[in-house]
């Protein structure tokens, strides 16, 4: 008899086993330390499918606060999903999302991203969204310019790796995000010793600092490539600190990193600005977003577009059901949008989806978003 329950704590031991059985070989630390807060019971609010007290299916679900400007937004992430071999297409990994679609709806998130979008989630109402623009700086004239630029940056500045001495300062970038999940001096050290991310990529996580007048005035960051992984560049998945454009060029001014790739996100006009001479592609962000509620999500983002002055704060939404959505403007004409379309205009930028005439011509309603494959990687 197949029973889907929440785990509890002497479950994750089948957790971790079946795992990595399914995304481990023999060259990757264990699932259980790559993620260490999606199997901790303490923490995650995991699901699993049990046939006769084993676990055959599991979908760990990890609880965060969303921080967008003023607002703070309570969200999930999904990841390790996973099944036992014999029991694939059976159906049940679907009734296993479903009951984790409603535990996140029962608990009031805004949303629930997940790390995958394969046709598991695709057919259930989750949607790829949002936007970020991969610059590849490459060897040559881009490095000549890089060197000249570092040089510049560099007057007083040390680019070296952060160390745990270096925990407050680091912490203490993290929070200029704009948009950035809720992470303590606690969380950041445990995620950057477990390098999620970099444990699926199989590639060397490293950490960099940009010092000035004895001050951390930057983060980046990268993953390395193995030498035998010659088909993959060093890639900035994260970064942070006013210093932030500087700190890029003073890494492709090093050997190790003269082709090097950067992720940017919508938001960062100043990086975007600084790369543009680079060759860059457009691509939504990883994975696809789960939303329980659309009139929820537009609730709990009124303060963000409120502290930036934005007349998307006078959007008001109905849930219709069937994957519509009805957004309501003062004095105009009501949209009637699918959840997909909702969603593209909620954190694309420039998103062409057609609204009424009578709505204003700048809502400047997009939405910023952390990275979701940086440090925070579930």
């Amino acid at each position: 008899m197949e029973q889907i329950r929440m785990l509890q704590p002497l479950d994750y031991e089948q957790a971790v086993q079946l795992s990595d059985k399914v995304f481990r070989n023999s060259r990757q630390i264990s699932m259980e330390h790559g993620f260490p807060y999606l199997f901790s019971p303490v923490y995650a609010h995991s699901y699993g499918v049990f046939r006769d007290d084993k676990l055959i299916a599991h979908m760990g679900l990890l609880p965060a606060k969303l921080r967008i400007g003023t607002a703070r937004l309570p969200v999930f992430s999904l990841g390790s999903v996973c099944t036992e071999p014999e029991a694939r297409g059976s159906g049940v990994a679907t009734e296993l999302l479903h009951r984790v679609m409603r535990h996140v709806d029962d608990m009031g998130a805004a949303m629930l991203f997940i790390s995958g979008g394969r046709s598991l989630y695709r057919r259930n109402r989750c949607y790829s969204f949002g936007r970020l623009t991969a610059y590849t700086l490459n060897a040559g004239a881009n490095r000549d310019a890089a060197m000249r630029k570092s040089k510049e940056a560099a007057g007083d500045a040390c680019l070296r790796e952060i160390s745990s001495f270096d925990c407050f300062a680091f912490h203490d970038l993290t929070l200029r995000h704009t948009a950035a999940f809720d992470m303590s001096v606690w969380d950041l050290a445990g995620l950057k010793d477990a390098a999620a991310y970099a444990s699926c990529r199989e590639m060397k996580p490293k950490l960099y600092g940009l010092e000035r007048g004895g001050a951390l005035t930057a983060y980046a960051y990268v993953l390395k490539p193995k030498p035998s992984q010659t088909d993959r560049l060093p890639i900035v998945l994260e970064y942070g600190g006013s210093d932030a454009p500087q700190i890029v060029r003073l890494l492709q001014a090093m050997p190790a990193f003269e082709r090097l790739e950067v992720i940017v996100p919508w938001q960062d006009d100043a990086m975007r600005r600084e790369l543009s001479p680079c060759p860059a592609q457009i691509r939504p962000n990883d994975g696809t977003v789960y939303v329980p509620s659309m009139e929820r999500l537009i609730r709990q983002l009124r303060d963000w577009w409120q502290s930036a002055g934005s007349p998307a704060a006078r959007i008001e939404a109905d849930d219709l059901g069937d994957g519509q959505v009805r957004l309501r403007y003062p004095d105009a004409e009501a949209a009637v949008l699918s959840e997909e379309e909702t969603i593209r205009l909620l954190f694309e930028p420039k998103a062409d989806v057609p609204l009424p005439e009578s709505w204003p011509r700048d809502l400047r309603i997009t939405v910023p978003l952390p990275p979701l494959t940086g440090l925070y990687y579930i």
